[in-house]
């Protein structure tokens, strides 16, 4: 980056033709690169090269540009320092300096141009050669303030930003006299407004009053006298605020006399300055906050401003400026309710901003076009993903890329470097809060609710939800009859970037939003169905489970007539599996089907009757504790179970008096002739031992 800024450079390093652009984009890469640092040699740079004196013909045509991008990565090194810049930067005297940036005094100056040229560099002015001096402009102990002022006046803002420093701001206060305000340009207005708006973070509110109270007195009575005297030439009487006792010739002598006291026309374009700075600073305090309130009061100035444009009627051509500045305005409140709404889509917003650019014309610019379609990318960021952010690393990003300056040509970098527009990516977060199904890992659509801090009516949602940044979210509660309950702590969101993701678990029998949307099919399946194509269908919509689906496939149906029974048991087993979400018990449901169809005593093992006893005695003793465990899965229904048991009792043809016959006998012996017997006792729960004394 120093190879590309002659300031940098030792004295005897061989001079480089660079251009002006590539200097600014030098400039910019070393304010990200020394964010936040505080960094004294290149603070000590950075404040000398806002007020640096021309230097080659080629590279004095973007002077303003540079001095901005110098005055931007002045306030991103020092990014919310504040007070606490001064420490160990003391002797740079910052404040002081910049505050002669923005007024153009030269109080001292013997100081203020020793500190300048004390800094070592090609650029600077005690080792500026005859080659590299200025053959166009001379500027000798004094400041150009329309060039050093917007970057000072940013910078000032950026060091000090949320700081609320009292003095530091009423040194950018707006005039409050004609004459104060003939000698500041009426852009720089603008800036003042975003500045103290910056250093007095808090005390932005999201009303229309808050905008008005911007204004200077002494604008709002010039505003007032030049509206009565439209009025008063259309005889419009409902707006005269006049004794009776004045005859109209005072009255308009009157009036004649108090407006030739000031400029209309500085008077106009103060006004619409003022109202876009005030605009912009509500977009930078709530982007992308989607407040509802703060966007009516910019919507209400950007109509304001489209009725001045288009209206051509008296009154309102008093209050209409220049075409340039209420182009520019109207620009910046567009910019300025994007950001309030960044990534939401918000119709309302899309309308207007549609509105705002169907004028296309021969005098419509170049700055125009890409202010309204930076203003429809920002309202779908992300494409509803990602929205703007308010921090202080954020605020800074968006100023440099929406600096309320706006080129006539692509081409154009004199107020502005066009490279930082494509800052605003560094002030985009991912904010959407998205669903995902943990069985198909696809996002899902799902009912929530948010709980406010402050507010007893939570906020019905679904998901994808975009979480606004001031968000004052406490708990989310997913409120879907389809997907299992989860309940998140949110308490964190406001401070998190990226938010975590959402997983839930959809229940059985029921099939996605997108899907489903009424849920007539998740309903209807509850009920089972008895044709065959359509229940092999519902398996495979209703469920993903290769088990499952092969068991409905080769045992629900067959081609043989006398197997109805079984096949129906089949369906009834599956249909359970599926709707309480139990495929893994198939394999039980499929050895107790093999037990009930085996036939005789032989066939069934003394291990297969272990296994019965045992889902007997669980069946039993769920339903001794059935209130306690409703809650439960059901492994295995009573019906099946008590099939098992009554097949199992039947396959047994043994009297009382063969087990009576046992206490004579010897145990080898009666095992040998009858091994079912020992089943039967396991079974019948006789103990054996008794048997064998």
């Amino acid at each position: 980056l120093c190879l590309h800024v002659p300031s940098l450079l030792p004295p005897s390093f061989i001079p480089m033709d660079l251009a002006s652009t590539v200097q600014a984009a030098a400039v910019a890469g070393i304010g990200l690169l020394y964010q936040g640092s505080s960094h004294r040699l290149m603070t000590e740079f950075l404040l000398n090269e806002i007020g640096r004196q021309p230097m080659k013909d080629q590279n004095s045509n973007d002077r303003e540009g540079f001095a901005l991008v110098c005055g931007l990565a002045l306030g991103i090194v020092n990014l919310e320092k504040g007070t606490s810049t001064v420490s160990g930067l003391e002797d740079l005297r910052i404040e002081e300096r910049l505050h002669r940036y923005i007024s153009g005094r030269t109080d001292g100056g013997s100081e203020f141009h020793g500190r300048k040229e004390g800094f070592d560099g090609s650029g600077s002015g005690s080792n500026q050669g005859e080659m590299d001096r200025n053959s166009r402009i001379y500027e000798v102990n004094s400041l150009n303030r329309d060039i050093t002022a917007p970057g000072a006046t940013l910078a000032l803002g950026l060091m000090y930003i949320k700081s609320h420093n009292v003095s530091i701001a009423s040194s950018l206060q707006l005039p409050e006299t004609h004459f104060s305000l003939d000698y500041i340009r009426p852009d720089l207005l603008a800036l003042r407004v975003v500045s103290r708006s910056l250093i007095l973070w808090n005390d932005i509110e999201p009303t229309s009053e808050w905008i008005d109270f911007q204004i200077p007195s002494i604008v709002k009575n010039s505003l007032h006298l030049m509206k009565r005297a439209a009025a008063r030439a259309m005889a419009m009487s409902d707006v005269e605020q006049i004794d009776d006792d004045q005859t109209n010739a005072e009255r308009d002598d009157e009036v004649k006399k108090e407006i030739t006291d000031f400029d209309p026309q500085a008077v106009r374009q103060a006004n619409a300055f003022i109202i876009a700075g005030a605009c912009f600073s509500l977009g930078l305090k709530y982007a992308g906050s989607a407040n509802r309130v703060a966007a009516s009061a910019i919507i209400e100035r950007a109509l304001w401003f489209l009725e001045l444009r288009d209206n051509k009627d008296t009154v309102t051509l008093t209050q209409r400026p220049d075409n340039s500045t209420l182009i520019t305005c109207l620009c910046t409140a567009a910019i300025s309710l994007a950001m309030v709404m960044a990534g939401t889509g918000d119709l309302d917003s899309f309308r207007l901003f549609r509105a705002l650019r169907w004028k296309c014309d021969d005098g419509t610019l170049y700055g125009t076009h890409m202010a309204f379609g930076a203003a429809i990318g920002l309202l779908f960021l992300g494409g509803g993903k990602c929205t703007l952010g308010s921090r202080p690393e954020d605020v800074a990003m968006l100023i440099a890329a929406f600096y309320p300056h706006f080129p006539i040509l692509s081409s154009d970098n004199q107020y502005h470097l066009q490279a930082l527009r494509h800052l605003y990516v560094l002030a985009v977060h991912e904010r959407i809060l998205e669903a995902v199904d943990v069985d198909s890992n696809e996002k899902v659509c799902i009912p929530i609710e948010l709980s406010l801090a402050n507010s007893q009516e939570p906020v019905q949602a679904s998901t994808p939800f975009l979480v606004a940044n001031d968000s004052e979210f406490v708990e989310l509660r997913s409120k879907s009859d389809r997907y299992y309950p989860i309940v998140i702590n949110a308490t964190d969101w406001n401070t998190r970037g990226n938010l975590m993701t959402l997983f839930v678990k959809q229940k059985a029998g029921h099939l996605s939003y997108l899907q489903d949307p009424n849920g007539l099919r998740s309903l209807s399946m509850q009920t089972g169905s008895a044709d065959r194509e359509s229940f092999l269908k519902s398996i495979n919509l209703f469920s993903n489970d290769a088990m499952l689906k092969s068991f409905a496939k080769y045992f629900c149906f067959s081609s043989f007539d006398d197997d109805e029974s079984f096949e129906r048991f089949c369906s009834d087993i599956a249909h359970e599996c599926m709707t309480e979400e139990k495929s893994e018990i198939l394999p039980m449901y499929l050895k107790i089907i093999r037990l009930i169809e085996s036939k005789g005593p032989k066939r069934i093992s003394i291990e297969n009757i272990w296994d019965a006893k045992l889902l007997r005695t669980y069946t039993d003793t769920r339903e001794r504790f059935v209130e306690k465990s409703a809650a439960l899965l059901n492994l295995v229904n009573r019906k099946s179970t008590a099939l098992l048991c009554e097949r199992i009792d039947d396959s047994f043809d043994i009297g009382d008096s063969t087990v009576l016959s046992l206490a004579h006998e010897d145990a080898e012996k009666w095992w040998d002739n009858d091994p079912s017997l020992a089943a039967f006792l396991v079974w019948s729960e006789v103990p054996i031992k008794c048997c064998m004394v």
